[in-house]
């Protein structure tokens, strides 16, 4: 039983534990064998003469909230666990994030050039998040309560985009101290869905038990499909169609067409320097993703703005025709939440990130590094801090293992591994390991950490390395 519970737990906390805005590995940033550590700072030259990316996936989910020990509560007496809301609610702050980051690098390539490096790359990029407030979670004991009170469900929303990312970069060492980098980056729209505006307040009444909802909702979305919305006589939408497809009948070439002959564009940039103050200390700083997507074609915004106050039934008045009052409430209902939809183009813009870190070699084979990230996502600033150590066995093996401080905590644990056997480089990198770690040893220690769990991560890659023993015996003989 004891495992069954385990399972279940470990499943159900991968399943919402959390990650990063930024869909980039914590622990990677340090892991320098890899080659496409351009990806934090275009600055940053991978050791080798040439690089071809086989493939490269990395992939997180997670909750800015709460952690695995707020979520459930065991039954008194029995042996099983139900989900505790109170735990959930007294663990949240005033604004809470669950979010999802996948990326999938399709083709990725670079090549030194005299005294710079040259890349470039095709990736497929999504992002899925649902924002909301601690006051949502006020429902959980209805909506009476002792005095009035004014439950306020702004800033619940959902923002999801998906596509492509066609990149090229360019580092150039400038002097034997400081190396700057840039990369441009086309991005072809799939798919995107935001909440643009969610000012929604519920207010109760003591004596009478009203409730009034007061609301101001904007939301866009735009895709391959023309989507035209239906509405029935009292103004609700009853249906909602793609006038330019039939999903029911589509080939590979209509699947094609609508994947990547998007016609919803954009651009980004990526800025980044080094400087070698020493030996061994070195310092870098870098902004990242600092560009957007205009959704053009087949944007649509719906709006909604109005006031519904539910001040009870009379239920005397429609005893002998009971129906009646599910239509009363429904015309108020429809009175209130009544959208109106409109085409108009919108901009959204990527989760710009910057980075500053600094680096300290210890010896030839072991250094100590550091770096800030800051993440601009939903309107806010999402800053995190990363320790971590390094041991490079040769030239062709690395480990790293950091600790981060990110969701007002610091038990995330990452765990990095870098191999190369030939021309062939495999990494594997964990960003909160300790609930494998937890499944597989079951120590007081372990379940500890993964109690505390609200992050994980996963990246994992393979490439083509050409000339990384010519780059270190030149490196070491200069």
């Amino acid at each position: 039983m004891k495992n069954t519970i385990k399972n279940i737990a470990l499943t159900a906390a991968m399943a919402i534990a959390g990650a990063s805005v930024q869909g980039q590995s914590l622990t990677g940033y340090f892991m320098n064998n890899l080659p496409n550590t351009n990806i934090y700072n275009p600055a940053f030259n991978p050791k080798c003469k040439v690089y071809v990316s086989i493939y490269d996936v990395y992939s997180d989910l997670g909750n800015s909230g709460f952690a695995v020990k707020n979520m459930f509560k065991k039954v008194p007496n029995e042996d099983k666990y139900i989900v505790d809301l109170d735990k959930i609610y007294g663990s949240l702050a005033k604004k809470n994030y669950l979010f999802s980051n996948q990326n999938i690098q399709l083709f990725n390539f670079g090549f030194r050039i005299g005294e710079g490096y040259a890349h470039a790359g095709l990736s497929l990029r999504g992002f899925e998040s649902v924002s909301y407030p601690k006051d949502l979670l006020k429902l959980k004991d209805g909506t009476y309560f002792d005095e009035d009170s004014e439950i306020d469900l702004g800033g619940l929303g959902i923002r999801a985009n998906l596509f492509y990312q066609y990149s090229f970069g360019y580092s150039w060492e400038f002097s034997d101290k400081i190396t700057f980098g840039a990369a441009i980056k086309r991005l072809k729209g799939v798919a995107d869905v935001r909440t643009k505006k969610f000012d929604l307040v519920m207010t109760t009444d003591d004596d009478m038990y009203d409730v009034s909802l007061k609301s101001d909702v904007e939301l866009q979305f735009a895709c391959g499909a023309d989507i035209q919305f239906e509405y029935d006589e009292k103004g609700m939408i009853k249906d909602a169609k793609a006038t330019n497809m039939d999903f029911d009948d589509m080939n590979s070439d209509d699947w094609k067409s609508l994947l990547w002959k998007t016609k919803n564009g954009g651009w980004a940039i990526d800025l980044g320097m080094t400087y070698k103050f020493d030996d061994r200390l070195s310092f870098a700083a870098s902004l990242i993703d600092f560009g957007g997507i205009k959704w053009k074609k087949y944007g649509m915004t719906l709006e909604q703005h109005g006031t519904f106050d539910f001040t009870g039934v009379d239920i005397a008045k429609y005893f002998n025709n009971l129906d009646s009052i599910g239509d009363v409430l429904t015309d108020s209902i429809a009175a209130f939440a009544s959208p109106t939809d409109n085409s108009k183009a919108y901009t959204d813009w990527l989760n710009t990130k910057i980075y500053l870190s600094a680096e300290y070699n210890i010896n030839k084979n072991i250094d100590l590094g550091m770096v800030f990230r800051g993440v601009w996502f939903n309107k806010g600033f999402h800053p995190s801090l990363t320790s971590s150590v390094n041991f490079k066995l040769g030239t062709a093996t690395q480990i790293s293992i950091s600790q981060s401080f990110i969701n007002r905590r610091a038990n995330v644990w990452g765990f990095g591994l870098s191999q190369q056997m030939g021309p062939i480089q495999l990494y594997f990198i964990w960003d909160q390991f300790s609930p494998m770690f937890w499944a597989m040893n079951g120590s007081d220690m372990a379940e500890k950490w993964f109690k505390n769990t609200n992050m994980g991560a996963f990246q994992t890659g393979m490439s083509i390395i050409i000339g990384r023993k010519k780059y270190y015996e030149k490196a070491l003989f200069e």
